[in-house]
């Protein structure tokens, strides 16, 4: 055909292509060239064939499709772009994907080279080539196989450029490698992360199944074929549409219900999908075997008949029932003998399939895309939650299930608690018995009333002590709270008029509150609660006041209450309210002080509770208002540390006023000044270690000293900064090893861990730096793992992540470190969610958006073309954001000298990317 008549056909080709497929033969009948028309009706017969091409994964295509008027080697050894062809991948009728090797000498690297048939080289077809670029050029992900390259060949064919995957489908390595059940669902779990990513960046991939994730020999799931994914962007919703009413471009069996009625897909279409494919991870059995192909009989088995449930799906042998139908054949007495040679290559007991995973899975699979999980991070985290023995989402939230629950995963200290339990029943029955012998009804009132109030202090005063630093004693402190409040509340209405107990009481609520949350050691991190426990107490000691108002020891255990309050409200951001408190507590301790001026008890008391204000307004940022408080307060100290001593408690209080006002000043760009004042605090603290060596509180002091010392010599001296920080990693160590079961101990250790990975990449030296913050993660995740239900550790993820990005970064491996940055953003970006005032959180964000722009940046010293641009604007934007956050903090009022560094840096990197072309 000549290049005048090929070009008429375009034109038709195209035309057709915008009209719906009912109203096709008329557009048809109407081509008065009887050449032209029968030309435009093939290449239409041949258009679901185009996009299953593009869909289609390299292992599908097989050398079978190979017309016979095709020359394989037409292409071999040719050039295409910055690659020499070595040979065909597969082949189709309509293109081809072809192994290439890079040729201009930077690094050797085998290619997946994928390019269509000259005769389907339409505008049409150019689009959805081009959309898929599009796609795949924003998804940088170690579970993704990465678009490499793009372009078009001399002759005007377009052509992307793959990484190339040599691996198996996760369906056949899993059986190769005979991974058990917590096996699969872990590697599932790392597709769904994949998955996630792709919807972060407002991708939906549409062809899910096992044959589109291959595992390489390392054992790393690899996502691939964005071939018919979608874009959620307006731009794109159009020309996406028409995809999704096709079945030949997708795979029936685990295409959703709204996919085949032609409905918008949207992120739920991928979580059914990946429904899909755990059901046949576990069973080795799809949800839905299909017997025919044709669209009626597809669409009636997905749309209107109900799954199986997993564990309906094999015997109690692990077989499939389908495998079975006629026990007496020679084919299954083979499959019988084959399959118990090896047990591991399926599940082999529907037990462990019956009731978490069985419900995780068919939520996954509900026809109606709201009953599915919302997200696929939902969906993995339910796999997650099953793996820890925790409930899932999946299931009713019943007393029954969740006590279960509890239980499996706490069997030696629900052991241990029942026996306790059990022996405070046992006292309360003989109580009880005791009491019905009594002959009058006042003293058995009496004898209840005194043995609640002894069980509340027991609570309290024995077991709550015992078992505070145990790990994974969350939810035993919980009940511990949830027991002592229904008691105390009980009490509280029985004893309005008993002073003492009143009293009592007050102290109860307030231990209470500490154990519900603390933010300078491990709590329940339940601070609202912790907020309604102590404003109990606060009511009691406020009456108390009342009642005498010039007793100096009920004006002390208000201001005590007071400052309670005031470091809860500052920790959940109602700082005015927090200042409130504070102040009120300052006020009453002040007065105490001066009616009191030769007792040393309130002078410091007084002075204690000046320095804690002051450290709010520092770990607030608001370091202009912290400095003069902090000065005037050490000032003081000095003077009532030259009056006593010989007291411990004072130099104590004047240590840590001195590690602020450093920590403050050093933030303030007033460095030598923050030396100074820093040099001081860990030399005293240094001394009441040495003089008290048995003290665990002086030794803990220490450990915070040294971490908060080291700060102040980042990228400074970090050779210092690496020094002190390395003394604080040695009292960890020594206090973890004294108590294994002390989870705050090994919680300072990874923090201590941490900062050194950081200084240690300071001072050029990534690998070890690598070290040190891999230990980090192994801690942190041990902790989360043995205390799932606990909040302590999620503000460190985001701050690790960061840490490792930087060595990584320093070490040139900017693929590694932008994977962290992600990793941080997410979890910091989360907190932020979670709480929008948090004013630290954001200044942290500012600098990871930073260090993303930074690593795009450098990806334009070496990209060119497309992936060049795609990398400009990822500067740029992040860059952006870098500065959204920056004036944001700023208008909040907390932003640093340092932070405005910062800034201005930001500004001039996103001045000079404008100019960069």
């Amino acid at each position: 055909m000549d290049s005048e008549n090929w070009q008429k056909v375009e034109e038709l080709l195209n035309a057709a292509l915008e009209i719906e497929p009912k109203e096709r033969r008329k557009f048809l009948a109407e081509i008065g060239a009887e050449d032209l028309r029968r030309e435009v009706e093939s290449l239409l017969d041949g258009e679901s064939e185009a996009e299953k091409f593009l869909a289609s994964p390299v292992v599908a295509f097989s050398a079978d499709f190979f017309d016979d008027d095709d020359a394989p080697d037409a292409l071999i050894n040719q050039t295409i772009g910055n690659y020499k062809i070595v040979g065909e991948l597969g082949r189709g009728g309509m293109g081809a994907v072809y192994l290439g090797q890079r040729i201009d000498g930077k690094f050797a690297q085998n290619v997946a080279v994928k390019l269509l048939k000259r005769e389907l080289n339409t505008a049409d077809i150019r689009r959805r080539f081009a959309r898929e670029r599009q796609i795949l050029a924003a998804l940088a992900h170690p579970n993704i196989a990465r678009l490499l390259d793009a372009g078009t060949t001399a002759d005007g064919l377009p052509y992307l450029v793959m990484e190339y995957v040599e691996g198996v489908p996760i369906d056949e390595f899993c059986d190769i490698q005979s991974l058990d059940l917590n096996e699969r669902l872990e590697l599932f779990r790392t597709v769904c992360e994949a998955v996630a990513f792709a919807h972060r960046n407002l991708i939906v991939h549409r062809d899910l199944k096992p044959s589109n994730i291959l595992v390489n020999i390392g054992g790393a799931p690899k996502l691939l074929d964005f071939g018919i994914s979608k874009l959620l962007t307006p731009e794109f919703e159009a020309e996406s549409a028409h995809t999704v009413t096709k079945l030949g471009a997708m795979t029936p069996e685990y295409a959703s219900p709204e996919q085949l009625r032609g409905e918008s897909v949207t992120t739920a279409t991928d979580v059914y999908s990946l429904g899909a494919v755990l059901y046949e991870l576990l069973t080795a059995q799809r949800p839905f075997e299909l017997k025919t192909r044709s669209v009626e009989a597809i669409i009636r088995a997905v749309c209107e008949t109900e799954p199986a449930p997993p564990s309906a799906v094999i015997s109690d042998f692990g077989f499939r029932i389908s495998d079975f139908r006629m026990p007496d054949s020679d084919t299954n007495r083979t499959k019988l003998s084959q399959l118990r040679t090896n047990p591991k290559s399926q599940i082999s007991n529907p037990r462990s399939l019956r009731g978490d995973l069985d419900n995780i899975v068919l939520k996954a699979l509900k026809k109606e895309p709201n009953r599915r999980y919302s997200s696929v991070e939902q969906f993995s985290e339910d796999i997650r939650r099953h793996l820890s023995d925790l409930p899932v989402t999946a299931r009713p939230d019943t007393l029954r299930y969740r006590a279960a629950k509890f239980i499996n995963r706490n069997r030696i200290a629900v052991f241990a608690a029942l026996l306790i339990f059990l022996s405070l029943v046992g006292g309360v029955v003989a109580t009880v018995w005791q009491a019905r012998r009594a002959e009058a009804n006042q003293a058995r009132a009496e004898k209840r009333f005194a043995d609640v109030r002894g069980l509340s202090n027991a609570l309290l005063n024995e077991i709550a002590p015992k078992i505070e630093r145990l790990e994974g004693s969350t939810e035993a402190r919980r009940a511990l709270v949830a027991q002592s409040l229904k008691y105390l509340d009980s009490l509280a209405v029985e004893s309005a008029d008993d002073l003492v107990l009143q009293a009592e009481l007050a102290a109860a609520y307030e231990k209470v509150g500490v154990l519900q949350a603390d933010p300078r050691k491990a709590s329940l991190s339940d601070y609202r609660g912790s907020l309604a426990s102590l404003e109990k107490a606060q009511a009691v000691r406020r009456r108390l006041l009342e009642n005498n108002p010039q007793k100096a020891e009920n004006r002390r255990l208000l201001a005590d209450n007071l400052r309670l309050l005031a470091v809860r409200r500052i920790s959940l951001n109602d700082t005015e309210a927090g200042f409130r408190d504070g102040r009120e507590a300052l006020s009453i301790y002040e007065k105490l002080a001066a009616e009191n001026p030769g007792s040393l008890e309130p002078q410091r008391a007084f002075l204690a509770m000046q320095v804690e204000e002051a450290a709010s307004y520092a770990e607030l940022t608001r370091f202009k208002e912290a400095v003069p408080l902090l000065r005037q307060a050490a000032g003081k100290l000095e003077e009532l540390r030259r009056t006593n001593s010989d007291d411990a408690e004072t130099e104590r209080i004047l240590a840590n006023c001195l590690s602020y006002l450093g920590f403050s000043l050093s933030w303030e760009s007033r460095q030598p000044e923050a030396e100074a004042e820093m040099t001081r605090a860990v030399e005293i603290t240094e001394s009441l270690a040495a003089r008290h060596p048995n003290d665990a509180n002086f030794r803990q002091d220490l450990w915070r000293i040294y971490q908060m010392a080291s700060g102040i010599y980042e990228e400074v001296d970090d050779a210092r900064a690496f020094e002190l920080c390395d003394k604080a990693r040695r009292i960890g160590e020594e206090a973890v090893a004294l108590d294994l079961a002390n989870a705050q101990a090994r919680h300072n250790l990874a923090k201590t861990f941490s900062r050194l990975g950081t200084f240690a990449s300071n001072l050029g030296k990534p690998d070890k730096a690598l070290v040190y913050l891999e230990r980090t993660a192994a801690i942190l995740s041990g902790l989360q793992a043995r205390d799932p239900l606990s909040r302590a550790y999620d503000l460190d993820s985001g701050s690790l992540h960061k840490r490792i990005g930087d060595a990584k970064y320093n070490k040139k491996d900017l693929a590694g470190a932008l994977e962290s940055y992600e990793k941080s953003r997410a979890s910091i970006e989360k907190r932020i969610e979670h709480d929008p005032s948090d004013t630290t959180a954001m200044r942290n964000l500012a600098f990871v958006y930073s260090a993303i722009g930074l690593v795009h940046s450098d990806y334009l010293k070496t990209a060119a073309g497309q992936i060049r641009q795609i990398n400009l604007e990822a500067a740029k934007e992040n860059y952006r954001r870098a500065l959204d956050t920056l004036l944001k903090t700023e208008s909040l009022n907390a932003l640093t000298e340092f932070d405005r560094k910062n800034l201005e840096e930001v500004r001039n990197a996103i001045e000079k990317l404008e100019k960069t072309s």
